[in-house]
């Protein structure tokens, strides 16, 4: 059997040694009424301390992750992560940045030994690109333009009088279409052709560009380029080259090679000399191919493209491909609808192409196939512009 406790109390544990510690008073009620105010309160110590020591041994405890918990992502990215190895070869734009971001690395070690990198970026990720700049235009003035000018290639140039010094800002054209192609100066401020010099008629004329004192037209789809004296008093035709392009569009040049398109996406680099590429880039943005570059001008760095059939010029980064901006031309294109429509013209006006730049003076110019004008115009940023319409628009 069990021993009575030392109190009178039979069994053993909490509720024996609790006993034990309460004085026994004189009198019967009184007595018991004592003793049961005094149970309670050290029976509420007891739960109070049972309580703390609960606690205390579970924030002691060695925590256990939830293998439903979405757990931090480390800041540094192993090398051998595959995820990160994708992304930095094939991963463009903000969806490939956050893929990227989101996995974590397979190596623990290696983020526990990383240099601090910044939040989000993997050392071996990409950086991430700058999306492209809407712009817009303003017009600065007007000028005349033959409206039976199919333009296909436009650059500004000075001629200069070599008696009195006087010089007189002019246009240089290339003109399309069989049987009415052709390379002429034009003065800027009347639209008069001063010279002209017409191409046989089994040439369609496309873009043009100035080397030296030679204006050099390609020709839609085929290989041969047409180069003409441009200080000859007609513009004389000197002689036929071959490009190893199987098409002509685009052509200007950065003072170091002329640069070319052929419908496609991609600029071609060539030797002046002997017109062979030397170097290509494709033309993208983020990760879409820009296709249907057309007349071009190269500006403070940058090469400008029309696309064909849109009112959008595209700015090119010629070292990448990359496109840095879109400038919208709608207004500019709607404003030579309400023209030609006045002048009767409408159902001769066609697509946006003819881009000139004087450098000297920061001066553009923008005209189309078969306008009535040639537009000065102002670039701007379109603070108000969405670029997702923007590339709905341009990107054809």
């Amino acid at each position: 059997g069990k021993t009575p406790s030392p109190g009178g109390a039979s069994g053993s544990g909490s509720a024996g040694n609790l006993q034990n510690l309460v004085q026994q008073p004189a009198g019967g009620a009184g007595r018991g009424a004592l003793l049961a105010s005094r149970t309670v309160k050290l029976l509420f110590l007891a739960a109070l301390v049972t309580i703390t020591v609960l606690l205390l041994s579970r924030t002691t405890r060695p925590s256990q992750s939830n293998p439903f918990e979405r757990r931090p992502t480390s800041t540094a990215t192993s090398a051998t992560s595959p995820s990160a190895e994708g992304s930095a070869s094939s991963g463009e734009g903000a969806e490939a940045d956050a893929g990227a971001a989101a996995t974590p690395s397979t190596s623990s070690s290696s983020a526990a030994s990383a240099a601090p990198v910044d939040a989000g970026a993997s050392p071996t990720q990409k950086p991430r690109e700058r999306p492209p700049v809407v712009y817009s235009l303003s017009v600065v003035e007007e000028y005349d333009h033959d409206p039976g000018a199919f333009t296909q290639g436009f650059l500004h140039d000075r001629a200069c009088d070599e008696a009195t010094g006087a010089c007189e800002d002019i246009f240089y054209e290339s003109t399309g279409l069989y049987g009415e192609t052709s390379v002429r100066q034009v003065d800027l401020k009347t639209g008069r052709v001063l010279r002209r010099r017409n191409a046989a008629a089994r040439h369609f004329g496309e873009g043009l560009a100035k080397w030296g004192d030679e204006l050099i037209q390609l020709t839609w789809q085929r290989p041969t380029t047409l180069v003409y004296n441009a200080s000859g008093a007609s513009l004389p035709l000197i002689r036929e080259a071959k490009t190893d392009l199987k098409d002509g569009w685009g052509l200007t040049n950065d003072n170091a090679s002329l640069i070319a398109t052929d419908s496609g996406h991609t600029l071609y680099f060539l030797d002046p000399k002997n017109l062979t590429t030397t170097r290509k880039v494709d033309v993208l943005d983020g990760s879409q191919r820009v296709n249907y570059l057309n007349e071009l001008e190269y500006v403070e760095g940058e090469v400008w493209a029309n696309i064909w059939q849109t009112e959008c010029i595209a700015r090119i980064d010629p070292s990448t491909g990359k496109i840095t901006g879109w400038i919208l031309a709608y207004n500019v294109w709607h404003r030579e609808m309400v023209k030609s429509n006045a002048l009767g013209l409408l159902h001769e006006m066609d697509v946006l192409n003819g881009i000139a730049y004087d450098g000297a003076t920061k001066r553009l110019w923008i005209t189309g196939k078969k306008w009535s004008t040639v537009y000065e115009v102002e670039v701007r940023v379109n603070e108000n512009a969405d670029l997702f319409n923007a590339r709905q628009r341009c990107i054809v």
